[in-house]
């Protein structure tokens, strides 16, 4: 993948190719926010806002999933992969062994409900 100098956004090719596997629907996103509220909002907020509890001693802080620009990417190949993965050199934790593939999918879509900065599906 490619990383721009000081930190900045980077972006994932393969990641971005990949197709959300789970069509968008009440019950994914509704799914996607159970999920989100016990592995997620402790360090990312109850509204994705970078802003849960866990999160403040973290360095560098959880990302504000409502912002315009994501450092690692914004379609749903990317996000997906973040959370499967996790990102080195941050506390984002990879999730692909405590979640199934829909569970991951039902997060993006979920991801996706926090506004502007989710960018094009």
């Amino acid at each position: 993948h490619q990383h721009p100098p000081e930190g900045g956004a980077h972006h994932h090719p393969q990641a971005a190719r990949l197709k959300n596997a789970v069509p968008v629907s009440a019950a994914s996103i509704a799914a996607g926010r159970t999920v989100y509220q016990k592995q997620c909002a402790g360090c990312h907020g109850d509204t994705g806002q970078g802003d849960g509890s866990m999160g403040v001693e973290l360095n560098p802080k959880p990302s504000n999933l409502g912002d315009a620009d994501w450092k690692h990417g914004s379609t749903d190949g990317e996000i997906f992969i973040v959370i499967r993965d996790g990102v080195k050199s941050s506390g984002m934790r990879p999730y692909g062994r405590k979640l199934t593939t829909h569970q991951l999918w039902d997060v993006v879509n979920y991801v996706r409900s926090f506004g502007p900065g989710t960018g094009p599906h």
